[in-house]
């Protein structure tokens, strides 16, 4: 089943992911957008019978090492070149909106 979006869904979905899209690029993400759904229709409609399921096949397990808190040698320093520092915390602009 082939889906496709339209201009309000392009920017309802644009308003959920928290974009700004300016009105004279809102055909060109639709149109982007219904290119992805091609795709996946495309790749929806391909045979794969017989096809077995991808399974990760490790033989060994990448290593761990140990987590283990430790203090930063050069702390000072990374505290001067912050922009903004308080107390034991660095002060970063939000990036999600309050709503």
């Amino acid at each position: 089943m082939k889906m496709t979006v339209d201009q309000a869904i392009t920017l309802k979905m644009a308003k959920a992911a928290q974009l700004r899209v300016e009105p004279e690029n809102v055909e060109k993400m639709m149109s982007s957008i219904n290119d992805i759904l091609d795709f996946c229709a495309l790749v929806g409609d391909l045979d794969c019978e017989g096809v077995p399921d991808f399974m990760w096949r490790m033989k060994k397990l990448p290593s761990r090492r140990p987590d283990v808190p430790a203090d930063w040698p050069d702390r000072e320093l990374f505290e001067s070149a912050a922009p903004v520092f308080d107390g034991e915390f660095f002060k970063t602009p939000r990036i999600i909106a309050e709503g």
